[in-house]
């Protein structure tokens, strides 16, 4: 494969991280703020995503918390016995 015409490319990188490294002010700062996003949300809102969060997160636990699969794990866990994969851990961390 032969790559031609590569110093367009090179000059068109070498110009773009020049230009970023420049103070950029006037309307150069207006047009780059007109080439952003903004998204704001209210305090209720705010805070009703969080009231939600917090209500799956404990309802995700609250299903699989029975008070005989507690006691089992705390037994297990005071006897020694209780071990957990690595292989589940890695799974978990990795969300497969």
């Amino acid at each position: 494969m032969e790559i031609k015409n590569y110093t367009n490319a090179l000059n068109a990188y070498r110009y773009a991280s020049e230009s970023a490294s420049r103070p950029v002010s006037g309307k150069a700062q207006r047009d780059k703020r007109k080439n952003t996003d903004k998204a704001e949300f209210s305090s209720s809102a705010r805070a009703s995503f969080s009231d939600s969060l917090k209500s799956a997160a404990k309802a995700a636990a609250d299903s699989s918390a029975s008070p005989e699969r507690l006691a089992a794990l705390s037994a297990k866990i005071a006897d020694g016995s209780y071990n957990v994969p690595s292989e589940d851990i890695a799974d978990s961390i990795l969300g497969l």
